[in-house]
């Protein structure tokens, strides 16, 4: 499961083609239907957010996935963000498209209360040739009057029991590697010019996979977190 904080780092790869959805990641996945919480706070900022994220199985090809999260920094901001997701496979490609809304207020009463509204539009595919593939994605942010869009491309390997990665979003380079093992996965990125490190380990139990994850942007911060996810092996509806 992806974080669903801006300020985390995803172990795993923000444009990963399988996996519960978070804030950063792509839209263009494979469906795995399933349900997850996950939490994340930056001790120094007095920074933390808490999410739940599900996905189900349309049919065969088709991936209706939704997170919605809260976010707080001290008594000075607060944030709830809810998006949801649709992608469809088909053989080498996958392709989809997401819609978020947030809500932002600074705390205080009815007369010095200030709030806002922002609205992200993503659009992701990917190109597979298992074991290899090639991801893009963009999301337009509309902040009241003007907007931002940011990118992500990424190409992938991913084996059965290692997979490696590297991402670029037009500002920084992050490289990622997993292992996988009968009952656990570990996971670590490092980001470039700037350097920042993610590292996660996750035990599975049937279906369930619990992790802790620690990452550190340079000297600004540190932050950990922890996710537990559950899958529904071979659930599809309609």
């Amino acid at each position: 499961m992806d974080f669903p904080g801006e300020f985390v780092q995803n172990p795993g790869g923000s444009l990963a083609l399988s996996g519960l959805p978070g804030y950063k990641s792509s839209p263009a996945r494979i469906a795995e239907p399933g349900f997850g919480l996950a939490y994340a706070q930056v001790d120094e900022a007095s920074l933390q957010v808490a999410g739940a994220a599900g996905e189900l199985g349309l049919w065969r090809d088709y991936r209706l996935a939704f997170f919605s999260s809260y976010l707080e920094m001290d008594s000075l901001y607060r944030q709830v963000y809810s998006e949801w997701n649709f992608s469809v496979a088909k053989s080498w490609l996958v392709g989809g498209v997401g819609y978020g809304l947030s809500v932002d207020w600074i705390p205080g009463d009815r007369l010095t209360k200030e709030n806002w509204t922002i609205n992200r539009y993503k659009a992701g595919f990917a190109l597979r040739q298992s074991p290899l593939s090639l991801s893009a994605m963009a999301a337009l942010v509309n902040h009241c009057s003007f907007f931002d869009l940011d990118y992500a491309v990424a190409f992938r390997f991913q084996g059965e029991r290692f997979g490696a990665f590297v991402e670029y979003d037009g500002n920084s380079i992050d490289i990622g590697h997993s292992l996988t093992f009968a009952h656990a996965v570990i996971l670590s990125a490092y980001r470039f010019p700037e350097f920042a490190v993610s590292v996660s380990l996750g035990f599975t139990l049937g279906t369930w996979t619990f992790s802790g994850a620690y990452g550190n942007a340079r000297s600004i911060w540190d932050w950990f977190g922890f996710t537990a996810t559950k899958s529904v092996r071979k659930k599809t509806i309609l």
